[in-house]
């Protein structure tokens, strides 16, 4: 089986290590930074098959860093998945803004942190298979499925395409991905950045995604 490269980026030595310990059992090679800084100047070395980093650090957060290597040629396709011991939603919809595939909360169960790196390395095109099954059109409440559980289905089957969205007070907005990840959005037809941090606060109303 084809060994995977994670490089962990984590200010905390404990943290880290116990990090580096659940991931080499589980078959990963790890590569390890202490701030933000190193962890992008080591991903543009290294070119890791996915980046795991904690946000709250010093010298260059996480959320940063994600930015950062979203911008650069050479390593925007790499996943990002970040943690945080923050759950509130204005922190996670920062994580998708940044261009993150994940936003775990610490501390997180091992299955949980297996589970998210797993499906989009060692199983993804097993991830992908399951979910090609899916009609292209995916459509429903987003009080029974939440935005962010939408966008990890592109997020894992690496696909393309948009998100209509319309939230119970009739606003219209759309997001647009490719590859996965978030590329622009608006919101009753206006392009903006801001657009995201509204339309990911919406928990009730209705989405149709279309993939390409």
């Amino acid at each position: 089986m084809e060994e995977y490269t994670v490089l962990v980026v984590e200010d905390d030595p404990s943290m880290a290590r116990v990090l580096e310990a659940q991931l080499k059992i589980g078959g990963y090679h790890i590569l390890k930074a202490f701030n933000g800084e190193d962890g992008l100047k080591m991903a543009e070395e290294y070119l890791p098959d996915l980046v795991l980093s904690d946000i709250m650090m010093p010298i260059m957060d996480g959320y940063d860093l994600c930015r950062n290597l979203k911008r650069n040629p050479r390593t925007w396709h790499i996943p990002v998945i970040l943690l945080s011991a923050k759950s509130d939603r204005t922190s996670v919809i920062h994580s998708y803004s940044v261009g993150a595939v994940r936003h775990l909360t610490k501390p997180m169960k091992k299955e949980e942190l297996f589970k998210a790196i797993d499906q989009r390395l060692k199983y993804a095109d097993k991830a992908r298979q399951l979910l090609a099954r899916k009609a292209s059109e995916l459509e429903g409440e987003l009080g029974r499925i939440g935005i962010f559980k939408i966008i990890d289905l592109f997020s894992l089957g690496g696909w393309s395409g948009y998100i209509e969205l319309r939230s119970e007070t009739g606003q219209k907005g759309t997001l647009y991905l490719e590859d996965g990840v978030i590329d622009k959005c608006s919101l009753d037809g206006q392009f903006s950045p801001y657009n995201l941090f509204v339309l990911l606060s919406w928990e009730k109303g209705t989405f149709k995604a279309h993939r390409r």
